[in-house]
């Protein structure tokens, strides 16, 4: 049985997108055209979107199978550290996890097609808004330079 343990279930945009992107790339603020750095805003304006609608998607279905968001994070947490069937729950909880894992892990699996898609139609290729995503993250000029270039 395959249990979701890439991260916790409502994780920020930019840390997610740091496991769906990762390439040992290395850039410069300089090495970005302005036109990149729209396209760039523009992608993670829509991510961060579909970020949040995919999180009420997975927070509805764990509510749907009568667990809390809380609780299923809790056995998560621990499905990381110890065999699954050493956590304790109840059955209840054992077949909902279980369930509610695979569904995770294929709404995780669709956003990452959807988050492709979005960068794309943006003009970058997800190896690239990855570059810049990475530099942005550390680069304080480069932020102020995207900044500017929405105003």
């Amino acid at each position: 049985m395959h249990f979701f343990k890439k991260n916790q279930l409502l994780a920020t945009l930019s840390v997610a997108l740091m496991f769906l992107f990762t390439m040992p790339v290395q850039a410069s603020a300089g090495d970005f055209t302005d036109d990149e750095l729209r396209n760039f805003a523009n992608a993670y304006v829509q991510l961060m979107s579909i970020s949040q609608q995919g999180q009420q998607q997975m927070i509805q279905e764990i509510e749907n199978h009568d667990m809390t968001v809380m609780r299923f994070n809790e056995i998560t947490m621990q499905a990381q550290e110890m065999p699954v069937e050493e956590i304790e729950m109840t059955e209840e909880e054992a077949e909902a996890f279980a369930k509610l894992s695979q569904v995770i892990e294929e709404i995780q699996m669709e956003q990452e097609d959807i988050f492709e898609e979005a960068i794309e139609a943006e003009g970058l290729s997800p190896e690239r808004f990855d570059v810049i995503m990475r530099e942005f993250q550390q680069d304080p000029e480069l932020q102020q330079r995207v900044q500017e270039l929405m105003r």
